[in-house]
């Protein structure tokens, strides 16, 4: 320490990797047979260097209070760079990766190399204050700074301040039945400057795409693979939160409760730029999101003794969120692109002023007719002089849906979830589990969409088991549909594990432990796709 209750503490640290990866695909393997052998190398290099700068000072005021202010200073620089090069074409499998030269330039792709670096710095204080182990207080004050940002909006302030009180020390509650009971509440803002480095500038690349001929020789260009945006600034979240911690029976029992609200603005998200352009998408702040949940979580002593043990856990999570704005009166952006033959433009999802992000959206689907066509609901929409949709009414069916009969279909958000876990042990033995579920979200199966249709039938393509027994006629088109969308929710025994302790023959002082630990073992779901 520099003074007594004042110390200064610098800590300095590296996190460097580094890997090559070389593949060769021989001209007798399937993959190396279409490109008569193919060689290729890759260089990763990834380094983040941290400095950090802490002051502390806690002077002692007596029994009754406790005090604690921190100033400090931390920068971070990461640097990602790597190097790639391909070739096809060889005579020979002799060389593999080794002779790169040995192939054929032409046919091959351009060689790649890049660099990426970005620094954050923050300068950031906080203050502990507490009075008679009672009542706690607690300030804090950021000032961040992100190369990743527009210049001008790089910077930005963020505040917090929260506190608590232990209701269970008090006169009224000593004694009683609570062993622990804690209030909380706390309000601040949060930064997020998750934006890829250079993501403000306009950005040039070049691939084969970008090759033209001039005269008798053939020139790579430069093509544009992102659009600037001078005005991209920290997307920001200011949440309120009030919690309550509990144990009773001298803390057989604990758990906490707390709820949240939070509101997010200047939202970070890919959005379409108008047409006709040199991108189709570029990063902005778009509009706001309102957040708020609920989360409860109870643990129980279930047995103590000498020979067993055994404890209980609960946790339960509840959350909803929804669409405020998107900004420049956007009526919707759409999300989720469709994959799969003739789904090009198609997506499943659209962020909606009032409904939460994951709301998928499409056309309803209503079965079949008697050749065997898929049918879905039709509707008859009417609008304003704005072009605002004023009234919807179902008009029969179509097999062929257009813009207007694309409703809601789904929600990929959870009604809650839950999570159940237990450790014990057993003389020598222990053991744990952990149970999760996720009740009442929808899930896209795209992999239905393209291979549960009989399209494929005539296309000599793979298919499902399940398309056997679909009623589309031969033929029928894969069409993204209510068709498509499932019940996600599942039960799954996420990990298990079982393991034995004893001394080993000549360390009879040290313990040795064996286990056998296993995830995802059991699952329970109506979802027919993939885990």
């Amino acid at each position: 320490g520099i003074l007594p209750n004042l110390t200064f503490k610098t800590t300095l640290g590296a996190d460097i990797a580094s890997s090559v990866r070389q593949t060769y695909y021989p001209r007798t393997s399937p993959v190396g047979a279409e490109t008569s052998g193919r060689a290729r190398q890759a260089e990763r290099s990834l380094s983040n260097l941290n400095f950090q700068s802490l002051l502390t000072w806690a002077p002692k005021f007596g029994d009754d209070q406790e005090l604690e202010v921190l100033g400090g200073y931390e920068f971070t620089r990461f640097d990602n760079r790597g190097f790639e090069s391909e070739m096809r074409g060889f005579l020979t499998d002799a060389f593999q990766w080794n002779n790169l030269g040995a192939g054929n330039p032409e046919g091959s792709p351009t060689p790649v190399s890049y660099i990426q670096q970005s620094k954050l710095a923050s300068f950031f204080a906080r203050a502990n204050y507490g009075f008679k182990n009672k009542y706690f207080i607690t300030g804090v004050l950021r000032n961040d700074g992100s190369s990743r940002l527009a210049p001008g909006n790089k910077w930005a302030v963020f505040p917090a301040v929260s506190a608590s009180w232990r209701l269970s020390e008090e006169s009224f509650l000593k004694n009683g039945m609570f062993s622990n009971l804690n209030l909380r509440v706390g309000y601040g803002l949060q930064g997020n400057q998750a934006v890829r480095p250079y993501g403000t500038q306009l950005l040039l690349r070049t691939d084969n795409s970008a090759k033209y001929p001039f005269g008798s020789s053939v020139i790579t260009g430069f093509a544009a693979s992102q659009v600037a945006n001078p005005d991209l600034k920290w997307e920001t979240s200011v949440q309120t939160n009030i919690g309550l911690d509990y144990g009773f029976k001298d803390n057989t029992f604990t758990g906490t409760i707390e709820f949240y609200q939070k509101k997010t603005k200047d939202l970070l998200f890919e959005v379409p730029v108008a047409q006709p352009a040199v991108v189709t998408n570029r990063l902005e702040n778009v509009g706001s999101l309102s957040t708020s949940g609920l989360e409860a979580s109870l643990d129980a002593q279930l047995i103590s003794n000498s020979s067993m043990s055994l404890t209980s856990g609960l946790v339960l999570s509840v959350e909803r969120n929804q669409v405020d704005e998107l900004g420049l009166n956007r009526q919707f952006i759409t999300a989720g692109a469709v994959n799969g033959q003739g789904q090009s433009g198609k997506n499943s999802q659209r962020l909606i002023p009032g409904k939460p992000i994951g709301t998928f959206w499409g056309a309803k689907f209503a079965g079949y007719n008697s050749n065997g066509e898929q049918l879905f609901v039709k509707y008859k929409v009417t609008r304003d002089a704005a072009g605002r949709e004023t009234s919807r009414t179902v008009d029969g069916t179509t097999t062929s849906p257009g813009g207007d009969d694309e409703v809601i279909i789904g929600n990929a958000n959870p009604a809650f979830s839950l999570g159940v876990r237990s450790n014990g042990t057993w003389n020598r033995f222990d053991f744990s589990w952990l149970w999760r579920a996720e009740v009442g979200r929808d899930v896209f199966n795209n992999t239905a969409l393209v291979y549960g249709t009989t399209s494929n039938v005539n296309q000599a393509r793979n298919f499902l088991r399940s398309a056997l027994k679909a009623k589309d006629a031969l033929g029928q088109p894969a069409i993204y549909s209510s068709r498509w969308i499932e019940d996600g929710s599942f039960v799954r025994l996420q990990n298990a594990t079982v393991g034995y302790t004893f001394r080993m023959p000549g360390l009879s002082s040290r313990d040795t432990r064996v286990y056998v630990s296993g995830d995802n073992l059991l699952l329970f779901t109506p979802y027919s796709g993939y885990d």
